[in-house]
């Protein structure tokens, strides 16, 4: 899978919308962005979530992936419970796109679609879908025409309201699946990344960065 050039890597924030920007209505579950009823942080801890996975898969995996694993484990578990979480296919394509590059040479298919089960339904999602979702949004922008066939994707309408009514948790994962979109439909370009990250209500800004990189995915400044 080749990875964009650091030149043209960046990495998202969350633009914080002003007051007379929000907008009064609830978020409604769309196609691309579901928002899920928030769950309290203090009733759901990172050792709960370690041993949801732990409990599903107890074989042991090599260091070389399960460092990264817990790594990301952990970060993602923020993320997934906070207030504004709310599940994306952006999320999703970004989350596939790192843990299939992080396994590649993994000893074992079969394992490490089980390790993929396991860690997606220890965060409460649902394994099937993240797969699904991921492959048709890889779909859609493998058969795109640069990026503004990317953008006529509804997912970031829904996103940019999310985040204009402060209802968007960012997730590194959004940031990789704006990357992924573009590499599939061969927009790597720079400006074609800001023209993708405005239309989200996202901020881009450039550093050097793989985003697919196994040590940058883990410890690279969000």
């Amino acid at each position: 899978m080749a990875s964009i050039a650091a030149h043209a890597s960046a990495v998202c924030r969350v633009t914080a919308p002003r007051t007379g920007a929000r907008r009064a209505s609830k978020a409604r579950a769309t196609r691309g962005v579901a928002v899920r009823a928030a769950v309290d942080l203090n009733e759901v801890t990172v050792a709960d979530t370690k041993q949801k996975f732990l409990k599903s898969y107890p074989y042991p995996i090599p260091s070389i992936w399960s460092v990264a694993l817990q790594e990301l484990l952990v970060t993602q578990h923020f993320v997934r419970y906070s207030k504004k979480y709310s599940y994306s296919k952006l999320s999703s394509l970004g989350f596939v796109s790192v843990y299939d590059q992080l396994f590649e040479g993994f000893p074992s298919e079969e394992e490490k679609n089980t390790i993929f089960e396991c860690f997606v339904k220890a965060l409460e999602e649902d394994p099937a879908t993240v797969r699904k979702d991921a492959a048709e949004l890889a779909s859609f922008a493998e058969g795109a025409s640069g990026v503004d066939g990317v953008l006529a994707s509804p997912i970031f309408a829904q996103m940019k309201s999310l985040v204009a009514d402060g209802k968007f948790a960012y997730s590194r994962y959004d940031a990789i699946g704006l990357f992924r979109l573009l590499e599939l439909a061969k927009a790597t370009e720079p400006a074609a990344l800001e023209k993708l990250a405005e239309s989200s209500g996202l901020q881009a800004r450039s550093i050097h960065w793989f985003p697919y990189d196994r040590v940058g995915v883990v410890n690279a400044d969000p």
